[in-house]
């Protein structure tokens, strides 16, 4: 793509960001078409041969992938698509990828055969579709419904892509609702080692059964009482306590940690155990 192309498409973008009053929007992949609106009816040339429309009234969810040639993140979405393709194949699901006309068609050929598509490939001559829609981003995939209106279109990602533009043609199946969609946009963020509930309190615990082995009785009663005070009903807690505590030569009050631990975890042998070797001092 030469230069001067380059720059006056550079143009067009900021005079229309300039225009509607947005200011620039990494997420405004297309600027001129919202949800719900049309997205065109005329048939464009394909890579080929012959012509194509945009969308099919034989199906549900039309998708569309607008990508340049030798760009990292067009390859990898066209790949993921052509992957995607063979999930809904027996769905009403159609596929096209749309192209600017300015690229030498050698380079899109050899892009579209590195991914693996098989679905048509538009060859938008003049980037009359592209102005229409306000194509401003690439990649960037557009699903639209039976009689050509926009549902929704997904910008890159790097993260959870291919999962986003899932679950849109899923939704367009009436699969599944929008709170599903609304769940894969913004999954739960990841808790870190120290909100994982008891997480604290375990590590207290494993340290305080190495100060144990060690005869370090004091120090691994220390450790156990923190554990307790993280997760009053942690069983295992409790019983390192005791066992601190008997460890120590203070019985009566180990009892009470077995016996606790025991109300907890009917179960627990190290504070079944520890409380009969109490009681057998008496």
């Amino acid at each position: 793509m030469g230069t001067a192309v380059r720059a006056r498409r550079l143009l067009a973008g900021l005079l229309g960001a300039a225009l509607s009053g947005i200011g620039p929007a990494p997420a405004l992949a297309f600027a001129n078409v919202a949800a719900g609106d049309p997205v065109g009816d005329e048939e464009l040339p394909t890579l080929g041969g012959g012509r194509a429309a945009l969308w099919s009234p034989r199906a549900l969810a039309n998708v569309f992938v607008f990508f340049r040639p030798r760009q990292d993140h067009s390859l990898s979405t066209l790949k993921a698509m052509a992957e995607c393709e063979r999930e809904f194949e027996k769905r009403p699901v159609r596929w096209v990828a749309v192209v600017s006309g300015d690229w030498a068609r050698e380079e899109v050929l050899a892009t579209v055969a590195e991914a693996g598509v098989r679905f048509a490939v538009l060859v938008d001559a003049g980037d009359e579709l592209y102005g229409r829609l306000g194509v401003r981003l690439h990649p960037v995939v557009g699903i639209a419904d039976a009689r050509g209106r926009l549902l929704d279109y997904v910008p890159f990602h790097k993260v959870n892509y291919c999962d986003m533009v899932r679950i849109r043609i899923r939704r367009a199946l009436k699969e599944v609702d929008q709170a599903a969609v609304e769940r894969v946009d913004h999954p739960p963020r990841a808790l870190m080692p120290n909100e994982i509930p008891g997480a604290v309190a375990k590590r207290h615990l494993h340290l305080g059964e190495a100060l144990l082995q060690r005869k370090q009785w004091q120090k691994a009663a220390a450790e156990a009482r923190v554990a307790i005070g993280r997760s009053p009903e942690l069983a295992a807690a409790h019983a390192l306590l005791g066992r601190a505590l008997a460890a120590g030569g203070r019985c009566p009050e180990a009892l009470r940690s077995f016996d606790e631990a025991l109300r907890l975890e009917p179960g627990n042998r190290a504070a079944a155990e520890g409380r009969k070797a109490c009681a057998a001092r008496r």
